[in-house]
């Protein structure tokens, strides 16, 4: 809910201000209170900021501040709905990779699933037909760098406490970002600031939540979860942006959605 509705403002935001210098904005707010978090619980940065794992830490940190850009990018230019829907094939690139990485168990009726998958989204995308746009191939690396960052998240919690991979997602992005995102400032009017300290506040929370989940919990299992954005980035898009949901993008949507769920429900029964 927290990065949908954040979606939706920064897709308002983005008609005026660059999606870099938003996600600028937004990452200096979520490294201030990491900053600000920890000098009042008075516990060391240079503590929190100890990793087993560092480089990872920062690799996985700057994936997401530079995946962000790119998916803002094209919620302005594919709209809410048609890029929600290729990011939905998201928890399957999860469950691959998972498999790959984490050794997480797989049967071949889970393989099939995610083969199921990745029909939907060839639905969705519609290549060969002139339908199809070039920057849906750009949201789908985004699905699939974020796929990658919850994997590296949750291989990271193996290591480090949830603290410490909060703080290089914010820490790591807010650097990364700063060195872009001066490059395409503009000046802003004053009620956007306020717009602009909205989606710090979601987007920060969000990070949170996130990572303290796959703390908690197996990757393949929280996956389900992941569908909710794309059900709430289409209700704020039809409300607020008069998008329509084309047929193809239901139906696709629908398969790739049936495939993650299907392939969920696999990983609960431990078969």
């Amino acid at each position: 809910m927290c990065f949908s509705i954040m979606n939706g403002v920064i897709k308002h935001l983005a008609e005026t201000y660059n999606v870099v210098t938003l996600n600028m904005f937004r990452y200096w707010f979520f490294a201030l209170m990491i900053i600000l978090i920890n000098t009042n619980n008075r516990t060391a940065i240079i503590k929190i900021s100890d990793s087993k794992k560092k480089y990872i830490q920062i690799f996985r940190g700057s994936l997401l501040a530079v995946q962000m850009c790119f998916a803002h990018y094209c919620f302005l230019e594919l709209g809410l709905i048609e890029t929600s829907a290729i990011l939905s094939v998201g928890p399957l690139f999860v469950t691959a990779l998972a498999i790959i990485f984490l050794n997480e168990k797989v049967d071949w009726k889970r393989i099939v699933a995610i083969s199921l998958g990745f029909i939907g989204i060839l639905i969705i995308l519609r290549p060969g037909l002139n339908v199809f746009d070039p920057l849906s191939i750009i949201a789908l690396a985004c699905a699939f760098a974020y796929a990658s960052y919850q994997i590296l998240t949750r291989f990271v919690s193996y290591y480090d406490s949830a603290t410490t991979s909060f703080f290089y997602t914010g820490i790591a992005g807010a650097l990364i970002l700063s060195f872009v995102g001066p490059f395409f400032y503009v000046d802003v009017k004053n009620f956007d600031w306020i717009l602009i300290l909205v989606i710090s506040i979601l987007g920060t929370s969000g990070h949170y939540f996130v990572i303290k989940s796959y703390q908690i919990a197996q990757a393949s299992v929280l996956q389900p979860f992941n569908y909710f954005a794309l059900v709430f980035n289409a209700f704020i898009g039809i409300i607020f942006f008069d998008e329509i949901i084309e047929i193809p993008v239901l139906l696709g949507s629908l398969i790739v959605v049936f495939a993650g769920l299907y392939t969920f429900k696999r990983e609960s029964i431990g078969k």
